[in-house]
């Protein structure tokens, strides 16, 4: 049984894009704080999770629209020469497809992974329900059959 409605495991709305973009906020403070100590290594590692993890409560497009902010956030405010676009490097080129490729494939796995979860707990209830709905048939069958026979 295919079910169309397997789309709506998530919530969606204001309400997700704010929590997001709360989200977003938090990782950015907590890499700012941290800066002093990382440096310029792992630019990209708290954003990453933090995608990562809406993805699992928002599904694939809220991750790809933090993934589309938290690209150029990290590389203006967290590689050197900071507050600056200039000196992008070929390193920096690739980092930005390795950290956007497992980003978005991660993202894709849980968006696949929760619509398949979504869609078992669908069958699952339709199946109690029509197991239910048997259970009730037989017992009014064998209600009239002791009816019939009695009389």
């Amino acid at each position: 049984m295919k079910l169309k409605n397997s789309r709506t495991w998530k919530q969606s709305g204001l309400n997700s894009i704010g929590i997001c973009l709360l989200g977003f906020a938090l990782t950015f403070c907590l890499r700012f704080v941290l800066n002093d100590i990382l440096d310029e290594s792992m630019s990209m590692l708290f954003f990453a999770i933090n995608c990562i993890v809406m993805a699992c409560f928002f599904g694939f497009w809220h991750s790809t629209g933090l993934l589309a902010i938290s690209l150029p956030t990290a590389f203006y405010f967290f590689r050197k020469p900071y507050s600056s676009f200039e000196m992008l490097v070929v390193k920096d080129i690739y980092i930005i497809i390795i950290y956007a490729t497992i980003i978005l494939l991660a993202s894709w796995i849980i968006e696949w992974l929760q619509r398949e979860r979504y869609a078992a707990v669908l069958l699952q209830r339709v199946s109690e329900t029509r197991y239910q709905l048997l259970i009730e048939s037989d017992q009014a069958r064998r209600v009239e059959q002791t009816r019939n026979s009695a009389a």
